[in-house]
């Protein structure tokens, strides 16, 4: 088995209308050793929104950020067929996630990214041991190093960490690439401690 330091990274983003709302914009990143060797990106039409604060802070936020669905269901699916390419395998007894190979994270990963997995279990049974095992969350590991969880960002400017990607906060794409820098700079620490 792989420590956590030799797996790929699979982050992933995540913005939705509200914390419970439909998911209109994901994107993931997966990385092996510090490189980018695979990526998603996806959109429905700002029509699926419908929370104030949503419109106000996070629709401006993603650019020029291709729609590719027409609604948050095909975007979701095609999300799962990107992770399930990524990160499951079959084996003796089915599907599974793949953990002996990957690490899949998000940043403060609940609600949002972590009711995803539900709703596509919900969707198809078949599904069931798909999802990862753990989760893990970005927020709880920087919390462990005695840093501020809910700001990945004041983490990479402490640290003068590059991410890899030109957006901002809730731009999903730059979520994912930033929440991979981090895991991997802080798991480095914990490895040299």
């Amino acid at each position: 088995m792989k420590n956590s330091s030799t797996k790929n990274i699979f982050s992933f983003d995540m913005e939705v209308d509200g914390l419970y709302g439909v998911s209109f914009a994901i994107a993931a990143t997966v990385r092996r050793g510090g490189v980018e060797i695979a990526s998603f990106e996806g959109r429905i039409p700002d029509s699926a929104v419908s929370d104030e604060w949503v419109k106000e802070n996070v629709l401006p936020a993603l650019g020029d950020m291709e729609i590719t669905h027409n609604t948050s269901e095909e975007l979701e699916e095609a999300f799962w067929a990107f992770y399930a390419q990524q990160c499951i395998i079959e084996g003796e007894w089915g599907p599974s996630f793949d953990g002996d190979n990957i690490v899949c994270i998000a940043h403060c990963g609940a609600p949002v990214e972590a009711g995803f997995f539900r709703r596509a279990v919900e969707r198809d049974e078949s599904r069931t041991f798909c999802a990862p095992m753990n989760l893990h969350d970005v927020g709880s590991l920087l919390e462990a190093l005695g840093e501020p969880a809910a700001s990945v960002d004041s983490y990479v400017e402490k640290y003068r960490l590059s991410v890899p990607f030109g957006g901002v906060s809730h731009h999903p794409m730059y979520d994912s690439a930033v929440a991979a820098v981090v895991w991997e700079h802080a798991m480095a620490r914990i490895a040299k401690a």
